[in-house]
């Protein structure tokens, strides 16, 4: 946000691809666990075969662990396609001292997203037993 309060639009780009990549980088990694999942049988209605003797609440958690995981993902998903309107905007010059409100508000966001994950990660990979 300071770049853009400074009207330096290319290093205010540079910030936001910076975020984009490491975005990108973190739903690569989730879709690898995602597939491992699928591979292993715990996608719950629809390869759901996790053996005879897994626990019977293991199809509840896994419904959850989606669900949740899933919407994060698509909040990401939403959020990369506003880190481009708002990157082109920056190159454009169309921030400055009087004018960042979109860099402000695509910050916001992205932080609600980094918050929801701040309270994901530890109820579903420390406090959970299934993973």
């Amino acid at each position: 946000m300071r770049a853009a309060q400074l009207g330096n639009g290319v290093r205010t780009a540079f910030l936001i691809v910076s975020t984009m990549a490491l975005a990108a980088v973190f739903l690569g990694v989730k879709s690898i666990e995602y597939a491992g999942k699928y591979r292993d049988g715990l996608i719950p209605g629809i390869h759901w075969s996790p053996g005879a003797d897994a626990d019977p609440h293991l199809h509840i958690f896994y419904a959850l662990y989606f669900v949740m995981t899933g919407m994060h993902a698509l909040h990401m998903i939403v959020g990369l396609g506003l880190m481009v309107v708002v990157a082109f905007k920056a190159l454009r010059g169309r921030y400055s001292g009087q004018n960042y409100i979109g860099v402000e508000v695509l910050g916001l966001y992205w932080h609600f997203v980094d918050l929801v994950w701040i309270f994901l990660f530890p109820l579903l990979y420390l406090l959970s037993r299934h993973h």
